[in-house]
């Protein structure tokens, strides 16, 4: 149920970041409704008392994982591009009018962070899949990952170098607007990017507060699988047809993992951090404008 409130809360900011053009935002805010989909599918699914009687998710749960993977890396990747581009915005060498090249290469840089790490995620899991996937109560399609060292360096620390490169554009963020607060408004007003204020400090709050949530977790997670006794790799062992013809099931008390509550928070701040404030208020009132209910606003 939250999960779903948090999907209907996250779709008007994401209309008005699509409206203001905002690439990793908008990857942002997909990446963060797309596991809050999974979550709730998953949980209308497997939320049942008996995770072994329940239908075995096959072809579903093989997708469905792989965009699990991509997801925890690209969130982060998302609000790491976000706090980049802001970070650039405080730049005091920031040129008033950008080229189409800097624009380029600046779109190039945007989907490396949003996109490249995921993808990246998604094709090496293959090699570290010993099974197609485990059911787990509540919690639904989970992916297998294989205790070896290639574990660790293919999947598990991706997502903490990422929450890391956000942190540090962060923390940049944070160093420039205290150097520059005096000539603030004059940046922004300057900068090409028609970022307000309001924003400005909005985008970076959201982040800030991701971050702070993420990458504690991801460093857990790290930790956590790092700890965990290794086995050798075998090729042949994780792909052995057996093994990719059975799905685990694991019962989970009615209880969700712990890691897939944070997309549902996320998802719900959204909502007050983008779609209360002056400009959604703005596109909510051209809404009911075309609509012919302005009238009633």
């Amino acid at each position: 149920t939250l999960s779903g409130i948090s999907i209907a809360a996250s779709i008007l900011p994401l209309l008005w970041h699509l409206k203001t053009r905002n690439l990793p935002a908008i990857f942002l805010i997909a990446w963060i409704m797309l596991m809050n989909l999974c979550n709730f599918i998953n949980a209308f699914i497997w939320g049942g008392s008996n995770v072994f009687t329940t239908w075995d998710g096959r072809v579903f749960c093989d997708i469905q994982v792989k965009l699990i993977i991509a997801a925890s890396a690209g969130k982060m990747g998302a609000a790491a591009a976000v706090t980049r581009n802001l970070a650039n915005i405080m730049r005091d060498d920031l040129p008033v009018t950008q080229t189409r090249t800097a624009k380029r290469r600046a779109l190039i840089q945007d989907l490396a962070l949003c996109l490249t790490v995921p993808v990246w995620m998604m094709a090496v899991h293959y090699f570290v899949q010993p099974d197609r996937y485990w059911l787990v109560g509540v919690t639904g399609c989970t992916p297998s990952v294989d205790n070896s060292w290639p574990s660790i360096v293919l999947v598990f620390v991706w997502p903490l170098i990422i929450a890391l490169v956000a942190t540090f554009y962060c923390s940049l963020v944070f160093i420039r607007i205290r150097r520059y607060r005096r000539e603030f408004e004059q940046i922004l007003t300057n900068a090409s990017s028609q970022t307000t204020a309001s924003r400005f400090y909005r985008l970076y709050a959201y982040c800030t507060l991701l971050i702070l949530v993420v990458l504690p977790t991801s460093i857990y997670i790290f930790y956590r699988n790092l700890k965990v006794p290794k086995i050798p790799y075998d090729w042949d062992a994780i792909h052995d047809p057996y093994e990719w013809s059975y799905i685990y099931r694991v019962s989970s008390d009615g209880k969700a993992a712990f890691d897939r509550w944070i997309p549902v928070g996320a998802g719900i701040l959204l909502f007050f951090f983008f779609g209360v404030g002056h400009d959604a208020v703005v596109m909510y009132r051209g809404w009911m404008r075309r609509t012919g209910l302005e009238e009633y606003w």
